[in-house]
């Protein structure tokens, strides 16, 4: 069952509002025409290797929180920039139910948010088994339903592709950087092959409905402006189901930040009042920003953040730990 919970974990983590709703894949990739296509491969093969490299050696990044202010803090902003992307993009969709519903769905969001802040791991895997499965069908069958009307990509300017190779390396760490502490977690609970299919499934189904998602874009570039661009390609009921996908993806990866956030927070602080202050009430003030300002300004640079925090995080206690063997094994051979 742990193996369910951590590939259930990854995909509701990934799968937000700025997945589901569009607006990430033509940041990320639609924009850059035919180039997107290379730059989807190699997403799979960078979330399949980060993936697996924070399942197997993610328990060094729990004590690195708890050691380094300089991680503490970007894993804080990271986090905050997502779940404030998150909270923008439930907002956005509870809109539409009138300002009676937002306020009371808001209240019992805050509950539910403090909830998985107190609760952690458990709250968390009860979430993800009923609703992450609900948004990925939602989102797979209306997905086919636009491929299956025909497909006709038309040609786009290719001058970009180069840059689209950074941004390939940006949406990557952008999706796994904030969910550091999440995985190393689950990690903890597989043995190395059950870390290795959880990678490979985790990073597979993602690239495919990324694939998905930019062939269906690339037919309709007239959507790339919007704020929720595969939205605007359905109407009637079928948007409305699409519109309820897109609150649970929103729901779904604001919880495990929330997660995230507090319990790398709850090795340095007791304060409850004070963990659910920063992981829950700073991101939704933020989140008055906008989805669509957020999504287009504010993650390319929790990108950049991101590549500081995974090194850290990561990289450099690994070097550590390969410096103090050495030391020893020069000891001993004197």
């Amino acid at each position: 069952m742990n193996f369910w919970f951590t590939f259930l974990a990854i995909i509701g983590m990934v799968i937000g509002s700025g997945f589901i709703s569009g607006k990430e894949v033509v940041v990320f990739f639609s924009r850059f025409g035919f180039w997107s296509f290379p730059a989807i491969f190699a997403t799979f093969f960078l979330f399949f290797f980060i993936f697996k490299f924070l399942l197997c050696k993610g328990e060094h990044a729990v004590g690195r929180l708890e050691k380094s202010r300089f991680s503490f803090v970007l894993n804080l902003l990271v986090c905050t920039i997502f779940s404030a992307s998150m909270f923008a993009g439930t907002i956005d969709r509870a809109k539409n139910c009138g300002i009676g519903f937002v306020v009371v769905f808001l209240i019992i969001l805050l509950l539910i948010c403090a909830f998985v802040s107190k609760k952690g791991m458990f709250s968390l895997n009860k979430i993800n088994l009923f609703l992450v499965p609900i948004m990925t069908i939602v989102l797979i069958f209306a997905l086919i339903s636009q491929i299956c009307k025909g497909i006709k990509i038309e040609s786009f300017p290719n001058e970009f592709g180069g840059v689209s190779i950074l941004y390939t390396l940006l949406y990557v760490v952008l999706n796994t950087s904030n969910g550091c502490v999440l995985i190393s977690s689950f990690g903890q609970k597989l043995n190395n092959k059950q870390k290795t299919r959880a990678a490979f499934l985790s990073a597979l189904v993602l690239s495919l409905i990324l694939l998905f998602i930019n062939i269906v874009l690339l037919c309709r570039p007239e959507v790339f402006e919007e704020e929720m661009p595969l939205l605007q390609l359905f109407s009637g009921s079928f948007r409305q189901v699409l519109s309820f996908a897109i609150m649970i993806g929103c729901l779904t990866t604001l919880f495990s930040l929330i997660y995230s956030c507090s319990s790398s927070m709850r090795g340095l602080c007791k304060n409850e009042f004070l963990i659910f202050v920063l992981s829950v009430l700073m991101p939704f003030i933020f989140s008055l920003l906008g989805f669509g300002f957020i999504v287009s300004y504010l993650y390319p640079i929790a990108s950049v953040l991101g590549v500081f925090l995974l090194a850290d995080l990561m990289f450099v206690p690994l070097l550590k730990r390969a410096d103090k063997k050495i030391h020893a094994n020069s000891k001993n051979a004197k």
